[in-house]
C-alpha cells in the first residue's frame, strides 16, 4: 500500500476494543494488522494503533510509565471526509457521545475563507478525532421574498422536500449541507435524505405533500413549479412537458446553526 507522509501512531490501552471502534462505527477498514498492531485506513486518512505494553520491552518507546486516559491531550487529528453525515450517524446510532457536536466554521488561510462542518468525537482511549468536510450553502427561490418564505417553512418542519430541473450528468448525492435565508443571515443545516430523479408529469402527491406549499397538494404544487420551471427553462429556450425531468429531494433539519471563525 501507499504510506502517507505522516501517519500518526496511537497507542491503545485494548486493541480489540479500538480496531472495532474504528471499522465497525467509524467506517475504517483494516489495511494489515498484526497480534497487538494495526493500520486502518479511511478515504485517504491512515492511522496506526498499536497496543500500549508497559513496561516497555524496548525501553522508553512508550513515552512513559504514566499513562492514563484520556490519552492524546493537547492534540486533535483532523480527518478530511467528502460527507461526514455517515460517521456522524453511525456514531449516533450506537449513542456514542459526541465531545463538540455538528459546527458550521470559518477558517482564513491567507485571503481564502474556507466554509467547512465539522464535529469532535473521542476514541474508546480518549483521543480526539476531529471529522471536516467542505460545506456549501444554498436558498430556496429566485427572489428574497420566496426564499425567506420557503426557509420559514423548512423551519417549522412544514417542509422537508424541494425540487429542481434536473441538469444532464449532475451529480446527485445525501449527505449534509447549509440552507440560508435570503441574504445568509440565519443558516440551518439539513441533511438530505433521499434524492431521485422523475418527470414533471409523474411526481407524486407524496411529495407535493412534503414540499410543504400552500394547500400541499398535487394540484398546487403542479400549478406553482409549472410557472417557476418554465421561466427557467424559457432562459434557455426550452419548454416544459411532463417528460421534463425533474430532481425530488427529501431531507431534515439537523439543527439552527451558529458560526464560529478562527
Amino acid at each position: 500500500m501507499n504510506f502517507n507522509c505522516l501517519i500518526p501512531e496511537l497507542r491503545v490501552f485494548d486493541l480489540e476494543k479500538s480496531k472495532k471502534f474504528y471499522t465497525e462505527i467509524l467506517g475504517f477498514s483494516i489495511a494489515y494488522q498484526r497480534e497487538d498492531f494495526a493500520m486502518v485506513v479511511l478515504e485517504d486518512c491512515q492511522i496506526m494503533l498499536q497496543k500500549l505494553t508497559l513496561p516497555s520491552p524496548q525501553g522508553s518507546w512508550n513515552v512513559s510509565e504514566d499513562m492514563e486516559y484520556p490519552l492524546g491531550r493537547g492534540i486533535n487529528f483532523q480527518i478530511i471526509l467528502p460527507d461526514i453525515s455517515k460517521v456522524y450517524n453511525s456514531l449516533k446510532k450506537e449513542k456514542m457521545k459526541i465531545f463538540v457536536d455538528l459546527l458550521l466554521s470559518d477558517y482564513q488561510e491567507n485571503d481564502i475563507v474556507n466554509n467547512v462542518l465539522e464535529f469532535l468525537v473521542q476514541d474508546p482511549d480518549g483521543y480526539l478525532l476531529r471529522f471536516q468536510q467542505d460545506i456549501t450553502d444554498w436558498q430556496l427561490g429566485d427572489n428574497q421574498k420566496l426564499s425567506d418564505e420557503l426557509f420559514s417553512l423548512v423551519l417549522s418542519g412544514k417542509k422537508t422536500a424541494t425540487s429542481y430541473l434536473y441538469v444532464e450528468n449532475e451529480k446527485i448525492e445525501s449527505g449534509f449541507s447549509v440552507l440560508t435565508n435570503w441574504n445568509k443571515t440565519k443558516k440551518l443545516l439539513i441533511e438530505t435524505t433521499r434524492c431521485y430523479v422523475t418527470p414533471f408529469g409523474k411526481v407524486t402527491g407524496a411529495h407535493a405533500f412534503k414540499e410543504g406549499e400552500q394547500d400541499k397538494t398535487l394540484g398546487s404544487w403542479r400549478k406553482i413549479h409549472k410557472k417557476y420551471f418554465e421561466k427557467l427553462l424559457k432562459e434557455k429556450n426550452l419548454t416544459l412537458n411532463d417528460n421534463t425531468k425533474i430532481v425530488c429531494e427529501e431531507f431534515k433539519l439537523i439543527k439552527i446553526l451558529e458560526e464560529t471563525n478562527e
